[in-house]
């Protein structure tokens, strides 16, 4: 039998179709116990609260409590593709198909089979009623401010970081009945927003062009995921304008904050940068994951950010970018509206007025529940410092591959006596890291052991010539040629230079910043709900999600042109 990780779940076979899709935006690493147990667990739960809110679960859709919409199999997250194609099913109008084009987008999933109790008319009804109310909304919902409350109440109850031991750990313990309802707060904006977005994309289908839905939907503005590109970059403007904290920068982002204390000449950048730290110092790449880094415990990573923007000598405010937003919005209108019967145009106008409070809303709720775990990352690391300076495992991640329950209370008792067992997991964890994830898992016998995983490892595709055209889905609308540059990882964001198109694996929220440079963005992965979308709309930049291997068959320094609206990436030169 094969090496498993440290915690499997169990694929339901009532719904037996698992996807990396999507969720490897928030969750694009090996999950740690401690992720799994005080987030993943209760955002299950809320998930499940809002689905039974919205109507989209039926009374005997889940025989227990055991998670089957965010599973977790062969160390990585998935999510449940046949359970979330019943929005599609039991919402009026839409289908199954409609779910995997906003979610999803990518890998040819297995076509969806009707069952009996798939369709259900009380659930069809309610999500109806949830559907003609989100179609009236001219301001954002109540969810937003509910979930700006709670995490400022969590926020406020942090111990101080001297509290003794037992303190802090509860503190953590009580993360999830503080998390549940704003992650169900981010739900269901999410849901609403699929379903009014999906509106708009049929639509746009209907009318023979696919891909003016990322022109109907167009810029939503004040969606807090690109704000802090926005941020990051008036920051840069101030160190232009020093050639002491230029200084510093061209020597690294390394020890930069230390280097310029005591320097004058630095207090504008200094007191910008501090107050993005508390405003966002909670995001971070992985940021679902509680012992991931966040720019608040590793600014370095806001730094590299800065260090790119600050040597561009070109424009970068998106108002610039989005200056022709209403004007492409219009005409995609026009071209779509002829195509509708009387009906689907009500439905379709409301839709285009209602996109605008639900995308903001997606994105600030989802920002909040984030939020909330700031001061969890911050309790967390305090007890792992404290470990590590008794002979503990000074790695957070690594930690937290212990039971948060069962065995991390021990380990910070006695922090050398489960030494051993961290480097055996860690290890493992290291194995886990390394390989591709399956993309699609459909029974418990799929469930891979890291020595499946690392046999399936295959070779990298031909790298592409000029001519060859890459297709994926559109994502943001525009056309961009330029130097492609591939980044695997936001440590080596430095490297984009101001011009060329990032081209990436997967794009979190930690990726933002490395937007606003970028002439165009390039994603292996993604669909019309993925983040990558959502932040290249609002920052005016071309977009292509679900380009398969584009991280491997395109090369640093290629000339490409992006379009965003016809989901293309041609190559133009292989120099």
């Amino acid at each position: 039998m094969g090496t498993k990780w440290m915690i499997e779940g169990t694929i339901d076979p009532r719904w037996p179709i698992n996807t990396r899709g999507n969720i490897g935006e928030v969750f694009p690493e090996v999950i740690t116990a401690l992720g799994y147990k005080l987030a993943v667990l209760p955002a299950e739960a809320g998930w499940r609260d809002v689905y039974q809110e919205i109507g989209i679960q039926c009374p005997d859709d889940f025989s227990s409590d055991e998670p089957v919409i965010i599973g977790l199999y062969g160390g990585y997250g998935y999510l449940n593709l046949s359970y979330l194609r019943m929005m599609g099913v039991r919402a009026p109008g839409s289908s199954a198909e409609a779910i995997d084009t906003a979610f999803f987008g990518e890998g040819n999933p297995p076509p969806y089979q009707a069952r009996k109790g798939d369709k259900n008319l009380k659930a069809s009804l309610k999500i109806l009623r949830t559907v003609l109310k989100a179609l009236n909304t001219r301001e954002l919902p109540p969810r937003v401010e509910d979930s700006f409350k709670r995490a400022a109440a969590y926020e406020a109850m942090r111990p101080s970081l001297d509290a003794p031991d037992e303190e802090l750990l509860a503190y953590m313990y009580d993360f999830p009945k503080h998390f549940r309802p704003m992650f169900a707060n981010h739900l269901y904006t999410t849901t609403v927003t699929a379903i009014v977005s999906g509106i708009l994309s049929d639509a746009a289908t209907a009318a023979g062009d696919p891909g003016l839905v990322t022109q109907l939907i167009g810029a939503s503005g004040e969606v807090r995921s690109a704000q802090y590109s926005q941020d990051l970059n008036e920051i840069a403007g101030t160190v232009k304008k020093s050639a002491a904290v230029r200084q510093a920068f061209d020597v690294g982002v390394e020890g930069l904050l230390e280097r310029l204390k005591g320097v004058d000449e630095a207090g504008p950048f200094l007191n910008s940068f501090r107050r993005f730290i508390e405003e966002h110092g909670h995001r971070g790449p992985n940021d679902w994951e509680l012992s991931a880094r966040t720019w608040d415990n590793t600014p370095e990573l806001a730094l590299a950010s800065i260090d790119v923007m600050r040597r561009t000598d070109h424009d970068l405010t998106p108002s610039t970018r989005l200056r022709d937003n209403d004007a492409r919005k219009q005409a995609a209108v026009e071209r779509v509206r002829p195509h509708l019967n009387v009906m689907d145009k009500r439905s379709f106008d409301q839709a285009l007025e209602a996109i605008k409070y639900w995308s903001q809303a997606r994105e600030a709720t989802r920002d909040r529940a984030v939020r909330a775990s700031l001061p969890f990352k911050q309790v967390y690391r305090e007890l792992v410092r404290r470990a590590a300076e008794q002979g503990g495992e000074p790695d957070p991640t690594y930690v937290a591959l212990l039971d948060p329950i069962d065995e991390l209370p021990d380990y910070l008792a006695d922090p050398t006596s489960k030494l051993s067992l961290i480097a055996e997991r860690a290890a493992l964890h290291r194995r886990y890291a390394a390989v591709e994830p399956r993309f699609f898992i459909t029974s418990q016998d799929e469930v891979p052991t890291i020595e499946q995983l690392e046999a399936e490892q295959t070779a990298d595709p031909e790298i592409s010539t000029a001519g060859v055209v890459l297709t994926g889905d559109a994502g943001s609308s525009g056309v961009a040629t330029g130097r492609a540059r591939v980044i695997l990882d936001t440590s080596e964001g430095a490297d984009l230079q101001p011009g060329e198109i990032l081209v990436a694996p997967i794009t979190d929220p930690a990726w933002t910043p490395l937007f606003l440079p970028a002439a165009a963005v390039v994603v292996n992965v993604g669909a019309l709900m993925s983040h990558a979308v959502i932040v290249a709309r609002e920052l005016g930049i071309p977009c292509v999600v679900a380009v398969e291997d584009a991280t491997k068959k395109i090369r640093t320094g290629m000339r490409i042109e992006v379009d965003g609206s016809a989901g293309t990436v041609r190559i133009v030169d292989e120099a």
